[in-house]
């Protein structure tokens, strides 16, 4: 965010003052954990090993993760699944094998009710519903109708696409017209399912997102069978015209993801995040310290050893500049210096009261707002968010503003308490980063750090104790 403050007075003008803010959260909490890769398994879940196909009904696991012993899907038995009230991502911790010689499957449907959108696997997204103008399909990349009436596909790690008709050839082609935003990250953290398909007129309806699995084994991984995260294809009804007919279709769901995390992936099996037909690509992600895969892999793929499974509830802490100096910060900053967010009056008294808004910080948290000017040291001054709750408070921090101005950030750092990890059926679910993931060294973390800057991207950066920093981006 910018702010500029206007020195101008009646017969004397000075030099404007100009302001950017940025944000940086660090949250610091104590870790436990074993010097070796750590599914953070429990096992309190028992063996997984069905003998015939089993469709999981994921109802009595809200937050979708499953801590098992082991897991050993045998040939010809497929596992589906029902997705829960939350449609949560599947995420199976196990703390010794994994073997996996038939299917685990996550994919997003096809429409079965004519103009009605499919569901999404768990973690994914419905199409939309087909009708007069045609539904926007679900999720950050859901396809809309087009403009030739057809749905168009949803994106993910590719754009969907969606049918043309040119009437003078009769012939189908492609665009990407009505065609949602390409999303997610590489490191699939936060894991995220596919988006839904568009509606088209005429009633063709759109498919469901593939969903989204994280299989984390503390030993080895064996995937000799498959793992689908598909996207659902969309429908279509044939409609006629004077003289010719055509048919228009809904889109088709984006494919799901896929993240596998183990000491050693093994097997020649298959890994299939393709989305429907012209829906976009999914994603694929191995984190491991050793990979013999030999099989096949669709999908946006990526490996290395990105050491988090599960990112704790305490990321969600936010800091927000909501106002400067009684001036409300814009919804969306740009936080470019020479297009300034906010002027400010040049008579207004110091110090300037600058408002920060935080979301899960305890209360009376130490909170700092730094301005660093493009000349000189920098100024700081220290706030408490006294005013609200944990979940929502805000702090007023008084600033006497360096001349010139310059760029403000906004800090705080908090301890992650053992209460923020709530317990389902007296198990816990929300796993702390060291039961769930340690880097390639064995390290321990000792840290996360979020910073968020206004006008730009947010970026989670976890810290070892000895220093190491692994950084990727946030959504």
């Amino acid at each position: 965010m910018m702010a500029r403050i206007d020195d101008y007075r009646r017969n004397c003008q000075h030099p404007t003052r100009q302001i950017s803010l940025m944000l940086l959260i660090t949250c610091a909490f104590a870790m436990t954990g074993r010097a070796q890769v750590s599914s953070g398994s429990d096992g309190s879940d028992g063996e997984f090993k069905p003998t015939k196909n089993t469709v999981i009904d994921m109802a009595d696991h809200p937050d979708g993760i499953y801590q098992y012993t082991s897991v050993s899907v045998e040939t010809n038995v497929t596992v589906t699944f029902i997705p829960n009230a939350n449609n949560s991502p599947v995420v199976w911790l196990v703390q010794s094998n994994c073997v996996i010689k038939g299917t685990v499957d996550v994919s997003g449907k096809k429409p079965t009710t004519f103009g009605t959108g499919a569901k999404g696997g768990p973690g994914g997204y419905s199409g939309g519903n087909g009708g007069t103008s045609g539904g926007l399909g679900q999720g950050p990349g859901g396809g809309s109708n087009s403009v030739d009436n057809c749905g168009c596909g949803a994106s993910y790690a590719s754009l969907g696409l969606a049918y043309r008709y040119d009437i003078p050839s009769y012939n189908y082609t492609t665009h990407t017209t009505g065609a949602g935003a390409i999303y997610g990250n590489q490191f699939l953290i936060p894991l995220i399912g596919g988006s839904g398909g568009g509606g088209a007129n005429d009633s063709g309806a759109g498919g469901g997102g593939g969903g989204a699995i994280l299989i984390a084994a503390s030993s080895q991984l064996t995937l000799s069978g498959s793992i689908l995260a598909r996207g659902g294809a969309g429908d279509s009804v044939r409609s006629s015209g004077t003289g010719w007919s055509t048919t228009r279709y809904g889109g088709s769901g984006s494919g799901g993801s896929v993240r596998l995390v183990a000491s050693t992936l093994a097997g020649n099996g298959v890994i299939n995040a393709q989305g429907g037909q012209y829906g976009g690509l999914g994603r694929v992600r191995f984190d491991m310290f050793q990979n013999s895969f030999g099989g096949s892999i669709a999908g946006v793929f990526t490996q290395g050893f990105q050491p988090i499974i599960i990112p704790t509830a305490g990321q969600g802490i936010q800091l927000a500049i909501t106002s400067v100096a009684g001036v409300l910060v814009p919804e969306n900053p740009s936080g470019v210096l020479l297009n300034p967010d906010v002027i400010i009056p040049g008579q207004q008294a110091p110090p300037i009261p600058i408002v920060v808004h935080c979301s899960n910080v305890p209360l009376n948290t130490e909170i700092t707002v730094e301005v660093h000017p493009a000349n000189g040291s920098v100024v700081r001054a220290v706030g408490l968010n006294n005013v609200g709750s944990q979940a929502s408070s805000t702090a007023t921090v008084p600033m006497n503003m360096p001349r010139g101005g310059g760029i403000i950030l906004a800090k705080a750092v908090t301890g992650i308490s053992s209460d923020s990890f709530a317990s389902v059926n007296g198990r816990a679910r929300n796993l702390s980063v060291a039961q769930t993931g340690l880097t390639t060294d064995g390290e321990r973390f000792s840290s996360v750090e979020i910073t968020a800057t206004l006008g730009g991207r947010q970026e989670l950066v976890y810290l070892t104790r000895t220093g190491k920093r692994y950084t990727m981006p946030a959504l």
